[in-house]
């Protein structure tokens, strides 16, 4: 009896850039004159227009094409002599004149040689394949560090999906940071995040300035980081606030190990807050116990869901929010500052979002389950994300 083997597969044609058309033509194309040998076979018998910049790339970074060639970065820096070829076979194919050289380019080593130049590294061929799917797929960029991780204490985003924080847990998490918006209000700045995880992708707030500018050359997209967090729930669901952030790389030099791997959550009692700086000490708690006395101020002194509460009687919510979009980045973009947003069950006004997306031709309302409270101000915020294409209100 031979063990079953289990795999995800995700469907080429979902691959940003790539499209539908192109995967079915390709699909054809292979049960019509079989497999393709090599990138040069695959470009000659595709249509010249699907052969596009972006395309390639695409394919190049997902590892789409690793099937007919070793080196990703080979087929994503030689576009131009792939497509050149390409529109030459083109060429050929549909002259009337026989070219003199004909046996000649004929000759099985005619094709262009591609760019020499090593393959990206492991940890740049997660990125790329992140930049691809807008996921990581076959690997995580932390799976090497989880023992590590584990036995200092951090835990991960299943347990957000379970459910199991309470409001005050002090944490430990790590992850890759997937998107990152920076903002201005009228308190000072603010940031929110996407982080992925070996298990799953959460969303986390930094309310606190000082973190921001200090630790501004690693909260970029695609920094590694181990982050120190607060959570808070209510009738409004759970958020995570960030109150430190490390490189994952210093988190694991300077935390000291457990023998055991081990969950480090703790409870922060109410009203009372250590001294002293922020950040890990050796043996893997803050520095004072607990966290800063003016992170607390700067988080309750901005936190636009308690902002909302305050001011609610007195604003108007809008019934129906309409987000317009036509990539699934801005999509993220929005949960983030739609998460701080949430309608508590008790609350009368509430407001429902429903995201407008257009990709590929397709128009498609996808409306979210959850209720929120928004009113003007928070419109303008959502209409300030990237790539938003418009935001409409009833």
């Amino acid at each position: 009896m031979t063990q079953e083997k289990y795999a995800i597969r995700f469907g080429l044609g979902a691959i940003k850039a790539v499209g539908l058309g192109m995967m079915e033509a390709a699909v054809a194309e292979r049960n019509s004159r079989g497999k393709f040998k090599d990138v040069h076979d695959f470009a000659s018998r595709m249509d010249a227009k699907a052969v596009n910049k972006k395309s390639i790339e695409a394919l190049a970074k997902s590892g789409s094409l690793d099937s007919i060639s070793n080196n990703r970065r080979q087929i994503f820096e030689s576009f131009e002599t792939i497509a050149a070829f390409a529109n030459q076979k083109k060429d050929e194919a549909t002259s009337s004149q026989m070219s003199m050289f004909g046996a000649l380019l004929e000759d099985a080593n005619a094709n262009p040689e591609l760019k020499k130049v090593e393959d990206w590294s492991k940890e740049e061929r997660l990125r790329q394949e992140f930049a691809a799917f807008g996921f990581f797929l076959n690997e995580h960029p932390l799976d090497d560090y989880l023992p590590e991780l584990k036995k200092r204490g951090v835990v991960f985003s299943d347990k957000i999906e379970r459910d199991e924080f309470e409001d005050n847990n002090l944490i430990k998490m790590a992850g890759v940071i997937a998107g990152s918006k920076h903002r201005s209000g009228p308190r000072g700045r603010f940031a929110y995040m996407t982080i992925s995880d070996p298990l799953g992708i959460f969303e986390a707030m930094i309310f606190d300035e000082a973190i921001i500018t200090n630790h501004r050359d690693i909260l970029v997209d695609g920094s590694s980081v181990a982050l120190e967090c607060l959570v808070r729930k209510d009738d409004g669901g759970i958020r995570i606030l960030i109150r430190a952030v490390h490189k994952l790389e210093d988190f694991i030099k300077n935390v000291k190990a457990a023998a055991q791997p081990f969950e480090d959550i703790k409870k922060q009692p109410q009203r009372r807050f250590g001294g002293g700086g922020e950040g890990f000490n050796k043996n893997g708690g803050s520095k004072d116990g607990g966290y800063a006395k003016n992170n607390v101020k700067a988080e309750s002194a901005v936190d636009p869901y308690k902002q909302k509460l305050e001011r609610l009687e007195a604003k108007k919510i809008f019934n129906e929010v309409y987000i317009f979009v036509k990539d699934r980045e801005p999509i993220l973009a929005s949960k983030a500052v739609l998460s701080q947003l949430i309608a508590p069950a008790s609350f009368a006004k509430k407001t429902k979002v429903i995201f407008v997306v257009e990709m590929g031709g397709k128009k498609a309302n996808v409306e979210l389950p959850e209720n929120y409270l928004l009113d003007e101000a928070d419109l303008a915020r959502l209409r300030g994300i990237e790539k938003v294409v418009e935001v409409r209100a009833n």
